[in-house]
């Protein structure tokens, strides 16, 4: 277009991003094991195939039992595969959800405070000062067992709790370990 001999304006610094608003400066999470991640999809997997069974098995009884019967009795078929699709999508939906909740879920452990994040569509950041813990309980259900994992829950003098879920069984007995010390020193303090 038109051509100036003006210099080219000086090159501005990009000013600092802001602070993630689920990454407190300072604050260095530590990711949940892949294992947690294959347990979410085990247990995905694990409610779909009933319903994916139920109406595979409606579509293909329903015409073999009615082959002579009305003709009306056609949409229980269309129904039958209708359900075991919908049962596949959303296996295969929520299978791709669990891996973006599985990379942003995490916990750190601060010189003052227990950090806990997760979530996908609602995400939650968590804290909880050393000072306020009431118990600690680290406990492992069938599933998690079988997977080599545990979860640990904290609860307050006000019976809030706040749980690290699905870290591996030997890093949750660190964090009780870790979290009983802490929380003795800092309830002496007060």
């Amino acid at each position: 277009m038109y051509e100036t001999n003006d210099p080219p304006a000086p090159a501005t610094e990009r000013p600092e991003p802001a602070p993630l608003p689920f990454q407190p400066n300072g604050v260095v999470f530590t990711p949940l094991p892949r294992a947690a991640l294959r347990l979410w999809r085990a247990t995905a997997v694990g409610l779909a195939i009933p319903v994916c069974t139920v109406g595979t098995a409606t579509a293909l009884i329903v015409p073999q039992v009615w082959s002579h019967g009305p003709s009306w009795l056609v949409w229980p078929v269309w129904l039958g595969w209708a359900v075991a699709a919908l049962g596949a999508v959303r296996c295969a939906v929520r299978w791709w959800r669990l891996r973006a909740r599985w990379e942003f879920a995490g916990y750190a452990l601060t010189e003052d405070r227990l950090w806990v994040r997760g979530g996908l569509w609602h995400r939650g950041l968590y804290e909880l000062a050393y000072g306020r813990i009431q118990t600690i309980e680290v406990e492992s259900g069938p599933l998690q067992r079988r997977f080599g994992l545990a979860s640990v829950r904290v609860t307050t003098g006000a019976y809030h709790q706040l749980s690290v879920h699905d870290v591996q069984a030997d890093d949750a007995e660190r964090i009780r370990e870790v979290l009983s010390v802490v929380a003795r020193e800092h309830q002496v303090a007060l």
